[in-house]
């Protein structure tokens, strides 16, 4: 009996060693040069629809798989789960969490392995653009000796680099827009209540200052009735005169439908079509997006009843207006 319970003891001795001695975080990576802008491609980079249809590596593996999408396609946590009988595939699922400056951010989840950091670099090189597909996860530490037995890099990198191939040959061979287009998505909206702030006919110069001093009063009304804020700060532009330059404007946050909190006006949409440019650069120069929108809606022949602006980057954190995210909505008339 003793006997056993030395060989135990150090059966254990040597796990902990295996665990001392095996990685504490797994990085795989795979980079791939496409001819297209940027922006165009961050764009498709969090839309986990277009992922699955267009360059998943997963997808080609079982096409039968059973995958489900939940949230808005390109919104803050949209979410794609999928559970397949293919054992390379498994099951697990991805959420799309943000995108800031060069940088498209998810969650990768397996339902055997946990929480993985995915996320892909979008740089411009030259006259086309650097895309690395990356993802990491730290190791707890008993499982670190598998570590040392299992090459993630080789087991997970050809899977990259097949879908990267894929993103390349998807982008490039969709007609090259100008420098001066911009890729319009059509969303299909759930339910949306907002609290905000509204302004009657406010010029131009003055719409900077009462975001500013708006926000921090929709902030305070929001903490006093606990009311947790869904997503950036926006802006509805309910009327904009482009001779006067005089707008009725709202600062607003998202909220969960049925919240309270006093101080502050209720904006309630239902379920709507919308359509959406990804912009990137100074708010100042963000007129040729929407130039770019209403030519879409001519063309379509739609109408809109109402404009947002939704401002993903702190420009506190990020001083290169370049890489400045504002996602530009408009509500379609039915």
């Amino acid at each position: 009996m003793k006997k056993i319970l030395y060989v135990i003891i150090g059966l254990f001795v040597v796990y902990l060693i295996l665990c001392k001695a095996g990685p504490s975080k797994m990085i795989v990576e795979r980079s791939i040069d496409i001819d297209a802008s940027a922006d165009i491609i961050k764009s498709k980079m969090a839309d986990l629809k277009f992922f699955q249809k267009s360059w998943s590596p997963w997808t080609e593996k079982d096409p039968a798989m059973k995958v489900t999408f939940t949230g808005e396609a390109g919104q803050q946590g949209c979410k794609m789960a999928w559970e397949s009988q293919v054992k390379e595939v498994g099951k697990g699922s991805m959420t799309y969490n943000y995108t800031n400056g060069d940088t498209v951010m998810h969650t990768l989840h397996f339902d055997d392995y946990g929480d993985s950091k995915v996320y892909q670099l979008v740089r411009n090189e030259g006259k086309g653009t650097k895309v690395i597909w990356g993802m990491y996860s730290k190791m707890p530490f008993f499982m670190r000796p598998m570590g040392l037995f299992v090459n993630m890099d080789k087991m997970i990198g050809p899977d990259y680099e097949k879908g990267l191939a894929k993103l390349k040959t998807t982008i490039e061979s969709t007609p090259k827009q100008t420098e001066d287009a911009y890729v319009v998505n059509e969303l299909d909206w759930g339910v949306k209540t907002y609290f905000g702030i509204k302004k009657i006919g406010l010029t131009f110069d003055k719409i900077g200052p009462f975001f500013g001093e708006s926000y921090g009063k929709i902030s305070e009304a929001l903490s006093k009735a606990k009311v947790k804020p869904i997503m950036p700060p926006k802006a509805i532009y309910f009327a904009f005169d482009e001779k006067t330059m005089i707008a009725d404007v709202a600062a607003v946050v998202e909220v969960a439908p049925g919240s309270k909190a006093d101080g502050v006006e209720k904006f309630e949409y239902p379920p709507s079509k919308v359509l959406h440019i990804a912009y990137y650069g100074s708010y100042e120069k963000s007129a040729k997006a929407h130039y770019a929108m209403d030519a879409y809606m001519k063309e379509k022949n739609l109408m809109q009843s109402a404009v947002m602006e939704e401002y993903v980057t702190d420009p506190m954190m990020e001083k290169d207006t370049a890489k400045w995210l504002t996602n530009i909505y408009y509500f379609i008339k039915k």
